[in-house]
């Protein structure tokens, strides 16, 4: 059935998008909202709260991120059944694709590494060590938990990859973890207790984001230029706000893809000793940059004050859960009894198959492929945006694109969708209240074949050389 409902967003977030989201959210919690209920129309639910039905738009989308509601082509939103979830959008296999076929969108949101397919590699990385790790397994016991810092051989793998990403360490101070995102919680439960100031970069990682709102953390933002982060910046926030941490995503940040100079991080590291700062390193994509072009690690640096983070899920697959953390010697004790609270054990199956990859080289391999296929999307990608893509910024698995005049990105998300395309308005990334720019990323990455990103870029192309307001409102 169509509801009636129409919410109040008096009391919710600022951002009028946010308060419809959060609205859809509370009703479905409540029971004013049920299994199998048809929100109203975008242009009707618009009419109603006298809003945009880009602004519509965007709350609709967020509710259904969040597994709140779906959408299907002539059949409207509507709220999920309990337990419902939403479709595997990682599983692109051959006769299972989610993008590029008749009618479904080609996927430039969620940032995702390319699909092997039927490459070799794909059968030598999984077949052959499926079967290795198969026939082991018979020989370990799986009646307890793994030792909470990972086991010492897959640690040791760890410390030979963190060298191989410039990163030299003793595999005792290596801990594995079931992504960054697990990793990040550690280190936020043993640095910080809920609501302490962070500083963060401005825009930032959206599951950072996420961790932050979800123990009230107050993120304290450092704007970005073409060189990373400001190290001044960095010192006067940190004395002003009385931050202990500072969290980088040095190489390829995501979203602007902005790297930090090596002249920066010499500075950082000298600020960060005067700030009594911890510097956190994410780096998910160190190794998709050819190796004689990389920037020394932070950790590298300054490794007494710095925890670096080398997970592979952006780098090989999204279901490759695993992360490898470098911890100063003082903290590894402390980090061990944190994670032993929390997840009662350390990874085993994930990080098995990690170790192989390094052990065999295939890890190296994967990569190396990985780093190839962004390279000619990189290539496709500036060809077709010309010099909407900054001559400085390093070949990256999605582009952050800035929009022409009057486009504004909740608009442009709205008709890129209209035109079967998903991306990602800047609003989303930026920290705060702060204005955001009027930018979008898109994940060149995440699109199955080379031609659905060529068709993708050039319908975005179309739609920033020509601003249709019915265009935008449309969804």
């Amino acid at each position: 059935m169509v509801s009636t409902w129409i919410p109040n967003l008096g009391g919710g977030s600022q951002h009028r998008y946010r308060a419809l989201a959060e609205a859809i959210r509370d009703a479905i919690q409540a029971g004013d909202l049920k299994a199998g209920d048809k929100l109203p129309p975008h242009r009707e639910m618009a009419w109603k709260l006298g809003v945009t039905a880009a602004t519509v738009s965007r709350a609709y989308n967020i509710a259904a991120d969040w597994g709140l509601v779906f959408s299907r082509v002539g059949h409207g939103t509507r709220v999920r059944e309990p337990g419902d979830v939403r479709e595997p959008i990682t599983l692109r296999e051959r006769n299972e694709r989610t993008t590029g076929t008749i009618g479904t969108p080609i996927d430039f949101g969620l940032l995702l590494p390319t699909p092997l397919q039927e490459h070799s590699l794909r059968r030598q990385a999984f077949e052959n060590v499926f079967a290795r790790i198969g026939r082991d397994i018979l020989d370990r016991s799986l009646s307890g938990y793994a030792p909470d810092l990972g086991y010492l051989s897959h640690r040791e793998e760890g410390a030979k990859w963190l060298k191989f990403l410039g990163v030299e360490t003793d595999a005792r101070d290596v801990i594995v973890t079931r992504g960054a995102q697990e990793a990040i919680l550690l280190l936020l439960s043993m640095f910080t207790q809920p609501g302490d100031p962070v500083l963060v970069e401005n825009p930032t990682y959206l599951g950072l984001s996420h961790l932050m709102r979800l123990r009230n953390h107050q993120m304290i933002p450092l704007q970005l230029d073409a060189e990373g982060v400001s190290p001044e910046a960095i010192e006067l926030k940190a004395a002003k706000s009385g931050a202990k941490l500072l969290f980088l995503c040095p190489n390829l940040h995501n979203p602007t893809g902005v790297a930090l100079t090596t002249e920066r991080r010499h500075a950082i590291a000298q600020v960060a000793e005067r700030s009594d700062l911890l510097i956190i390193e994410n780096d998910p994509f160190s190794a998709l940059i050819e190796k004689d072009t990389r920037s020394p690690a932070i950790a590298s640096i300054a490794p007494e004050r710095t925890i670096y983070l080398a997970s592979l899920s952006k780098c090989t697959g999204p279901a490759m859960r695993v992360c490898f953390m470098r911890c100063p010697p003082a903290h590894t004790q402390g980090i061990e009894g944190v994670k032993h609270a929390l997840t009662l054990g350390g990874a085993f199956l994930q990080s098995e198959i990690a170790a192989e990859w390094i052990r065999k080289g295939l890890l190296d391999r994967l990569c190396a492929w990985q780093r190839d296929e962004i390279m000619r999307r990189w290539s496709l990608a500036r060809s077709i945006m010309g010099d909407r893509l900054h001559e400085n910024l390093r070949p990256a698995p999605f582009v952050f694109i800035h929009l022409p005049e009057p486009w504004r990105a909740g608009e442009f998300v709205s008709a890129a969708r209209h035109s079967s395309v998903i991306c990602i308005e800047a609003d989303r990334f930026t920290v705060g209240r702060a204005g955001a720019p009027q930018a979008v990323r898109l994940a060149l990455s995440t699109p199955a074949t080379e031609g659905e990103v060529r068709r993708g870029l050039e319908i975005v192309a179309g739609l920033m050389s020509t601003y249709s307001p019915s265009g935008a409102a449309r969804y």
